[in-house]
């Protein structure tokens, strides 16, 4: 199991409402790792893997979709997560997320 992927294991799973695609209207970075996961992101005015408004790499989805709706922070009304991230736990995470994402970029 790599960095991220323990990372994303402190992500509380959450349940979107059907054809919620909140997390999907803005442009994202991705780690090197996640990039080659999910073949490649590109930004295109909208998120290439959005298909008929579901995420078509969900099982594969980049770190902070997986993040949106799960925070006190990053809220969304139609997502029920197991529980909220605290600001605290967020910012924490999200720091380490980026000096994985940092660390990965620097081996290319």
């Amino acid at each position: 199991m790599t960095e991220i992927q323990k990372l994303y294991r402190l992500i509380p799973q959450s349940i979107c409402k059907e054809g919620c695609a909140d997390c999907c209207k803005d442009i994202i970075q991705v780690a090197p790792e996640e990039n080659d996961r999910m073949g490649g992101y590109q930004w295109s005015g909208g998120c290439i893997f959005l298909k008929d408004n579901q995420c078509s790499v969900h099982d594969r989805r980049a770190f902070i979709c997986r993040l949106f709706g799960t925070s006190e922070i990053m809220k969304c009304s139609n997502c029920i997560p197991e529980r909220y991230l605290s600001e605290t736990e967020t910012k924490d995470i999200i720091n380490n997320y980026v000096m994985i994402k940092k660390q990965q970029e620097s081996l290319e």
